[in-house]
């Protein structure tokens, strides 16, 4: 074998094979002028190579080579086909210019055995998806969600009225939380824009009005309270929004947004929320601005995190993924 090393992957080295960083050095003493490309083979199956050599200083330094020769190559290799193996062995080959090749390592890696490829977006991962991504193909809005959260439903069974209190959901969806008020004694009416979702209410026997978006078909303090989950990033004219929902109730108004003071902290892992990728997301709340909406409106508000984000601060502290208003009369 020729003289070479690999800097990435180390041994043993956990990899995702659909993003599979290779970097190293190969000197083929008085044939490295001849190199015509370096490949990373997986079973004899080509699953990536370079043309590109480029000097090393710390490979000419310990080789007494000159300080121009060209020794180090780099490869994002795609060793997709073998996802589901726990270990692969990749081997660099060097081709010369006459058409022969010769081995100069290999490495034993451990496969992730996720096929990233069947996930949200996957297709961006197909080495043969060619297409120009812009901007409205990439963020995008998925379809209503038939559960929701188990933390969101703790928070509001907490600071409702007792049932049997008449509550309106505004921007109910497929009903998730009204089954569950309902089966706990509340008085639950959806209030719904798709169509779609209020077909899936009407199935379900779940009481519920289609609305415009615009004002709600309810009297003048026609409910105790108001839900909200997940609904306020989504209007076109939020204020307006709150003070019709404010006209119908009597008690108090629940809401739970995404909570955009994450930006900051996600910054140092230069990441966004998830959820603050869909088109449709309008506004973007922190504490402060929630407060602000709210306060034309209510006398007591108070704005509570809750729903650990997936990732922490870069020091390791835990972050709220939401916020929860709970705004009275």
């Amino acid at each position: 074998m020729l003289p070479a090393a690999l800097d990435l992957p180390t041994d043993r080295q956990l990899c995702d094979p659909l993003s599979l960083r290779v970097q190293g050095w190969v000197f083929a003493a008085d044939r490295q002028r001849d190199i015509t490309r370096v490949e990373v083979r997986a079973e004899n199956r080509v699953v990536g190579q370079t043309a590109l050599l480029y000097p090393r200083a710390d490979v000419s330094a310990v080789l007494g080579l000159a300080a121009d020769t060209c020794t180090g190559f780099a490869v994002l290799a795609d060793a997709g086909d073998f996802i589901g193996r726990p270990s692969l062995r990749l081997e660099i080959v060097v081709v010369f210019a006459d058409g022969r090749s010769e081995s100069a390592l290999s490495r034993e890696i451990v496969l992730s055995t996720r096929d990233y490829r069947q996930g949200d977006w996957g297709k961006l991962l197909q080495r043969d998806f060619g297409f120009l991504v812009r901007r409205e193909h990439m963020y995008n809005s998925g379809p209503s969600q038939a559960v929701g959260s188990a933390g969101t439903l703790e928070l509001l069974q907490r600071y409702l009225p007792p049932a049997p209190a008449r509550i309106v959901d505004v921007g109910c969806g497929l009903g998730y939380y009204g089954r569950h008020l309902r089966a706990a004694g509340y008085d639950w009416m959806g209030a719904e824009m798709k169509a779609t979702d209020c077909a899936e209410l009407a199935r379900q026997g779940l009481p519920h009005r289609q609305v415009d978006g615009q004002r709600l078909p309810f009297a003048d303090g026609e409910f105790d309270a108001a839900i909200c989950i997940e609904v306020l990033e989504h209007t076109e004219h939020p204020a307006q929004f709150i003070a019709d929902v404010r006209r119908v109730i009597r008690r108090r108004l629940l809401i739970s947004v995404p909570n955009l003071e994450v930006v900051p902290y996600w910054r140092a892992h230069l990441a966004v929320p998830w959820h603050l990728l869909e088109s449709d997301h309008r506004n973007f709340f922190s504490r402060a601005s929630l407060r602000e909406l709210l306060q034309p409106h209510f006398r007591e508000i108070e704005v509570l995190g809750y729903g650990e984000a997936p990732l922490r601060t870069a020091e390791g502290a835990a972050l709220d993924y939401h916020l929860f208003a709970i705004a009275s009369l």
